[in-house]
């Protein structure tokens, strides 16, 4: 695969997104990326990980930063951002973890296939055509659930 780094992160080289491909021998390949938070890591995440993967050949997941997470979700994140890259990188399909900066990815917008949950925001501060992904598995844990509602006040609300 040619690819090449821009800041801390390596995009695969390609086509416009579209095609969303690198190639490798005259193999395509799809390059993916996921940006979350990955706050409370639980089977939800778990499924929306799998899903992606299911679509691309590398997958990159984007863990947004603390003060992203504020804006987008109206409350502080439970775990620090250095477990949460730490935790994601240990997570089997996962070709790369980095911190999302969308001034970094959107100059790189057209090496990637974005991810998006249905009925949630984008994460990126750009148009985009996300591939949408229904999360299938949900957490049984009460606490969790209400540890990770959104504030209605956030600026997706």
């Amino acid at each position: 695969m040619r690819a090449y780094r821009f800041g801390s992160v390596q995009f695969c080289t390609g086509e416009p997104l579209g095609t969303h491909s690198g190639e490798f021998g005259g193999i395509r390949m799809i390059c993916g990326y996921l940006a979350r938070s990955f706050d409370l890591l639980n089977v939800r995440d778990l499924d929306l990980i799998a899903q992606s993967r299911s679509l691309c050949d590398s997958l990159t997941l984007a863990v947004l930063r603390d003060d992203t997470v504020e804006r987008y979700l109206g409350r502080p994140p439970v775990v620090p951002l250095t477990e949460r890259l730490e935790l994601v990188r240990h997570l089997r399909g996962v070709d790369e973890v980095v911190v999302h900066h969308d001034h970094e990815f959107v100059e790189n917008l057209d090496r990637f296939t974005v991810f998006a949950v249905e009925g949630e925001p984008v994460f990126i501060d750009h148009p985009v055509a996300p591939v949408l992904l229904t999360a299938e598995r949900q957490t049984d844990s009460w606490m969790l659930q209400d540890a990770l509602r959104v504030d209605p006040q956030s600026s997706v609300a």
